[in-house]
Formats: C-alpha cells, structure tokens, sequence
C-alpha cells in the first residue's frame, strides 16, 4: 500500500470513476449507468484509493448516496453506501478495509447515527461491523408496504381501478401518499418529497418502467414502481414497490400490477417483487441513541468494543422507551455484558420496523 493515496473527488472528477464502475457492475446497462452518472453524483461523496502520486488509476471507490430518513419522527440526512468496488488487479490486499474504515471514521466526525448498504457479501461487511436490520421483513414481501383503513374495500375493487403513468407533474401528490403509508407503518424510512421521485422516474425508465398510479389527482389509492426485464422472449415486470391504500396480500398485490400493466398496453409474462434487505453500521452512539423509540423498555449496561471507532468503546447505560432513548457512561463494575458494535445495533434497532427499500 507505500504510495498509495486516500481521499475524497472533487465534483468534476467523479466521472473518472465510470470505468470502475462498469467493470465492477458489468450487469448494469448504459441507459442505467449513464442515468446514474447523470443524477446521483450530483450530490453524492466519492472516496476513492488511488495509485502513487502521478498516477491516474482508482484502486478502490466507495460512493455515499446522500437520502432524507426519517428516523422515529426526527428527519436527517444519512448516506447510503453504494458502488463498492475494487480494481480486479488490486484485490484481496486489504485497500477496500482501508478506504472503508476511513469513511466510516469520517461518518463519526459528522455524528451521524448509522450508515446502511444493501450487500453483494454480507460476510464481508460483517467483519467491518455492519448487521442487517433485524426488523425490515414487512409482510416478508420486497417492495409491498399497505395501510389499512377503517372503510376497508374489497380487493376486487382495486382490480376495477384505473391506472395510468405517472409523470412528474404528479411527485408532490406520490411524495404526499407514500409518506402518509410510510408513517403509520414503519419507525425508520426514506422522506419522499418532489425531489425523490423526480429522480425514481428517471432511474426507472433508465430500466424502461415506471410508476403507476391508480386514484385522481387529489387523492391517490395505490402506486406501482416497477421495471422491464425480459430473457428467453419472456418479459418480466420487476417490481420495485407496490403502495396501497388497501389491506391486500402478497398475492392479490401481484395479481394487481400484472393486470395494471396489461391494461396499459404492457404485456407481461410474471411480476416478480425485488427485495433490498440493508445492512447497518453503528457510527455514533451518542447520535443514535436518542433517535431510537421501543414499545417494550429496554435496557442495556453493557461494555461495547468497536475495532474502527475508537471513540465507541466503553461502558454504557442504555435506556429505551416509547419517547426517548438515554445514553451515559457507567463504571466497569455495572456492566452486565460485553457487546460488539454489530451486536448492539442488532439489539438497538428490535423494536424499530425499517423500510429502505432502495438500490442507489
């Protein structure tokens, strides 16, 4: 590693780092990288490893996709960790662990909470102390998030909807109906506003999809994010959410977007519902204690070791309520058990139902 350099690109180097990029994620295709390169890093942070001064080539890159979560009621920006990648010819030598550890050091210093990734190696990432969120398997179906209400219909009825596609005259209604659903459901998600799905709009059409929305323009009922795929002449719709007013199952909701879909000229085959099950890392304890709300009281005294945040180690009192959660420092003597940093925030995050249903 003699030589080797780490830091931050500035906004007109970024696009330097598509070859990276596209060697690592031979998968995605040119519409979807260039929409990606077009929207993303616009407000993104790229750190990168690169060669000895002179050189030109990017070892490693890590981008930190910027979203607007809101975490049980308080609204902060947290970076989602994207495009992981390492040049094949400097792999297995311990450069990514580096760049990654000094992102996540870095993440500290701004006392932000928690990261997240969505993994292509959960072995891997656990060893730098990421977990899953232990509470993200709503309905145990990818993509569908549903609000029940009290003048319940008949599913059948969603059947006789129409829908049509949305555009981007209709992002502030979409913002104003996925957050309604989002709230009533879940203690940490993504805020939609305009902004958000100006951007969904591109990135799926990048995938030749979109979103369509049943209701008027007043009031929207359902929503159905999705993309086209097709292999062996069979057309598949991806889909990415699925976004009721109605109490439906995982099935009646695939019934819905394949008739959806067909009755605006789109011919699938089979719907098939994604899923983004995220990783998070634990970076500031003091920050994210606060944020965090359980139905149940919880309560830790507990000596927790971090191997890349020096300032996590320690011993602690954890308290979590329905309000409010409290941190402070304890003596070694109160501690009742050891944790590491992944473990706590397994244990942290129980009673906190997570829905960050993104790709980039």
């Amino acid at each position: 590693m003699t030589g080797s350099m780490v830091r931050y690109l500035k906004q007109w180097e970024k696009q330097a780092t598509r070859p990276l990029y596209e060697a690592a994620f031979s998968e995605d295709s040119r519409e979807f990288v260039d929409y990606y390169y077009n929207w993303k890093t616009k407000d993104n942070e790229i750190i990168v490893m690169e060669g000895a001064e002179g050189g030109s080539s990017f070892h490693v890159m890590i981008q930190m996709n910027p979203y607007t979560l809101c975490i049980n009621g308080t609204v902060m920006e947290i970076p989602y960790i994207v495009a992981v990648a390492t040049d094949s010819h400097y792999r297995r030598q311990g450069k990514m662990r580096r760049v990654m550890e000094k992102a996540i050091r870095d993440m500290w210093q701004k006392k932000l909470p928690f990261t997240f990734l969505l993994p292509a190696d959960a072995a891997y990432y656990r060893g730098q102390g990421f977990v899953y969120f232990p509470r993200q398997d709503y309905r145990k179906a990818g993509g569908i998030c549903l609000l029940e209400e009290p003048s319940y219909k008949p599913v059948k009825e969603l059947f006789q909807k129409q829908w049509r596609y949305a555009d981007t005259g209709d992002a502030l209604a979409m913002a104003v109906f996925a957050n309604q659903i989002l709230e009533s459901r879940c203690g940490v998600y993504i805020n939609r506003d305009s902004d958000y799905y100006y951007r969904l709009l591109e990135e799926l059409k990048a995938e030749h999809g979109g979103v369509l929305i049943s209701g008027t323009k007043e009031k929207i009922r359902a929503m159905i994010s999705y993309s086209i795929s097709s292999k062996d002449g069979k057309v598949t719709a991806e889909i990415k959410e699925f976004l009721s007013g109605n109490d439906v199952s995982k099935e009646e909701a695939g019934q819905i977007c394949q008739d959806a879909l067909r009755g605006l000229g789109c011919a699938v085959d089979n719907v098939r519902f994604t899923t983004s099950r995220m990783m998070v890392r634990l970076i500031n304890l003091a920050a994210l204690v606060p944020l965090l709300r359980s139905e149940k009281p919880v309560l830790y005294e507990v000596k927790v070791t971090d191997s890349v945040i020096e300032e996590n180690n320690g011993c602690f009192r954890i308290e979590i309520g329905k309000r409010e959660g409290n941190i402070c420092i304890i003596e070694e003597k109160d501690v009742r058990q050891q944790m590491d940093i992944a473990g706590l925030a397994d244990g942290l995050f129980q009673g906190t139902a997570v829905y960050l249903h993104e790709w980039v």
